[in-house]
């Protein structure tokens, strides 16, 4: 099939999943007005595909000669991921700073697993690495949507997955071993887009011990297999279509959703890690490591959103020339153009991966890039809101502004600067509410690691032993300790 159209990806959603949404179950996912949203926003990506004007950026040639989706090629240079980072930028600008979902984690995910699979072939003797490259065909050739589903349910997170209480099916796990495939049970959590995907690669999202050996266990899996459901997320917009209330919200609903599986059965061949316990943590690592690269991408390009609001509003105000909102804006413009330096220098300084042959952002750079965007978030909103005003939580609703009866009012009342419309000002301070919303502030925070693990990583990945060298040489401590940056160089000042 190669490359598909929108429209035949919106039909191939009709196949029988089971998924539901605010209480009930949904008999056709494409006729729902709130999973709609989800759907126009995943096939923005079919859409750029089918554009001349895109189409040699998002799309390749695969050996037959056949135009493929760029991201479910394997990277394997500098030059690679920098045009896999400027298709993420495409994305993200023009899906309102939300990178189209069609196959934006799942692509990760894919190449997290491409590079885990020929080490645990390597030393357990498998065959994952053929899986993983059939399957990797499988998608090209049916241009499929792709869902990640990594992070379990977790239950007592003091407990290792094999120790919970009262059940074991808190995180993922092989329940029945069969002579063509396995059976898994289990559940995963704020899985993005998964029930508006054609496929789902599980992989785990943590390191096992040998006790949780079974908890060990990725694969791929149609979003169709019997005893696969989809409980979805509860959208942030309340009216489908009101695109003043919810400029943001009502244009992108990711749809994170909770993944059941319900003894769902896994052929052999859609295997890439069947107990292989220690190479669990292997698969957890290096899926962060491509997907810090999407993150700091995406989130460069909601930054320019996020600056160009409070732009935008200290312009509606007329009180962009006051010192303290200069002050707040040019906070905002280097919060982010660093972001955006950040997320290119892990490209620039990509680590490549031996045995795959693949290449990823260098670790130590994207894991402080994710830090800078997700610790400085709230500031960036605060500063935001500050410029606003208290109308953003406070302004009436596009039904008030189009009602003859109190439009003339609002017209008169919530004006600005002379010269900006009214309509225009309101706009923004609805985009504004949505941009600050707190399902921002949370998956901001929380999306592709929290906090605390970019911290852990940062801390694991840092030189402290060339930190040290360099004070020591500085302090003139010869305690025959070797550096071989710091021992090498000329005594200084020099003996002249």
């Amino acid at each position: 099939m190669a490359l598909r159209t929108p429209q035949q990806y919106v039909e191939s959603l009709r196949d029988g999943r089971v998924v539901y949404l605010m209480g009930k179950r949904v008999p056709d996912v494409t006729q729902d007005p709130i999973l709609q949203i989800c759907i126009k926003w995943m096939a923005m990506d079919y859409v750029m595909q089918q554009d001349p004007k895109y189409q040699d950026l998002v799309t390749d040639l695969n050996e037959q000669g056949e135009r493929v989706s760029f991201v479910f090629k394997a990277q394997k240079t500098r030059d690679d991921l920098m045009r896999l980072r400027e298709i993420v930028k495409l994305w993200g600008r023009v899906c309102f700073g939300k990178p189209s979902g069609a196959k934006f984690v799942g692509k990760d995910g894919l190449n997290a697993v491409t590079v885990v699979a020929p080490r645990v072939d390597r030393a357990m003797g498998t065959h994952y690495a053929d899986n993983v490259e059939s399957y990797r065909r499988f998608l090209q050739e049916n241009d499929a949507s792709l869902a990640l589903a990594m992070t379990d349910v977790k239950g007592d997170r003091s407990l290792a997955p094999s120790k919970q209480k009262p059940h074991q099916d808190y995180y993922v796990h092989i329940v029945e071993e069969r002579k063509d495939g396995i059976v898994v049970r289990g559940a995963k959590a704020h899985i993005s887009e998964a029930p508006l995907s054609n496929e789902l690669i599980v992989v785990p999202c943590r390191a096992m011990k040998e006790d949780d050996k079974d908890y060990a266990v990725s694969f791929g899996v149609p979003a169709n297999a019997k005893g696969l459901s989809f409980i979805s997320a509860e959208p942030e917009m309340k009216e489908p279509g009101n695109f003043f209330d919810y400029p943001l919200s009502a244009s992108v609903y990711i749809n994170d959703a909770m993944v059941i599986f319900d003894d769902v059965f896994i052929p052999n061949e859609r295997i890439f890690l069947k107990g292989e316990w220690k190479f669990a943590g292997h698969i957890a690592h290096m899926f962060g490591n491509f997907h810090r690269l999407s993150a700091e991408t995406y989130k460069a390009v909601e930054l320019e959103l996020l600056a160009g609001a409070a732009a935008l509003m200290a312009e509606y105000n007329n009180v962009e020339h006051v010192a303290h909102i200069r002050e707040k804006l040019t906070w905002l413009a280097n919060y982010a153009e660093a972001t955006e330096v950040l997320g290119r220098a892990a490209c620039e300084h990509c680590a490549l991966e031996t045995e795959s042959g693949l290449v990823y952002p260098n670790p130590m750079i994207a894991n402080i890039a994710k830090l800078y965007f997700a610790d400085n978030w709230h500031q960036g909103t605060k500063y935001l809101q500050d410029i606003a005003g208290g109308i953003v939580a406070t302004a009436p609703a596009a039904a008030d502004y189009y009602n003859p009866e109190t439009h003339d009012y609002i017209e008169k009342y919530l004006g600005g600067k002379e010269g900006i419309p009214t309509e225009h000002r309101l706009r923004l301070i609805k985009f504004i509410r949505d941009l600050g919303s707190s399902y921002e502030d949370v998956i901001t925070l929380h999306a592709e690691g929290s906090l605390a693990a970019q911290r852990l990583s940062i801390h694991a990945l840092a030189e402290f032993d060339r930190y040290k060298a360099a004070a020591k040489r500085a302090a003139r401590i010869n305690d025959g300790s070797h550096d071989p940056i710091y021992s090498q160089l000329p005594e200084f000042p020099p003996a002249i």
